[in-house]
């Protein structure tokens, strides 16, 4: 978390948790990437620096899906966006957060989403941690 953190105030890299092979959680840095407030009509005075904490489920279904019941049961606080990733229709889970160097305090707005939607062990077993480089394009 502390190489994410200062990674991501020099460049673009996702914070990604994978858990059995599925990516459930992403954060990604608001400093380069400003289409996020425009996407979802936040405003970037307070947050220009901070990170974006996400979570993708698949629209179909997803009146029954245990990931998103359990997101409503939650009472956590998100916003929501309906999207398309080409033929399949999406919605995006995100929480935005202020800038922070502390890892602890990331960590633990992560851990609320992941504690609420995914209901299981996550915690107690083994999940991976992934950075990913963004490059940019030309």
């Amino acid at each position: 978390m502390d190489k994410f953190i200062k990674d991501s105030s020099k460049r673009r890299v996702h914070l990604e948790l994978i858990y059995k092979n599925d990516l459930i959680l992403q954060v990604d840095p608001l400093k380069f990437v400003p289409s996020w407030f425009e996407l979802f009509n936040v405003n970037q005075t307070d947050l220009k620096n901070g990170f974006v904490i996400f979570f993708i489920l698949d629209r179909k279904g997803i009146e029954k899906n245990e990931n998103y019941i359990n997101y409503q049961e939650s009472g956590i606080e998100m916003i929501e966006l309906d999207e398309m990733h080409g033929e399949t229709p999406i919605r995006t889970f995100a929480k935005f957060v202020k800038w922070t160097n502390d890892p602890v305090l990331l960590g633990k707005e992560m851990r609320v989403i992941i504690e609420g939607v995914y209901k299981s062990s996550i915690m107690e077993e083994q999940a991976i941690f992934n950075l990913r480089y963004i490059k940019k394009r030309i």
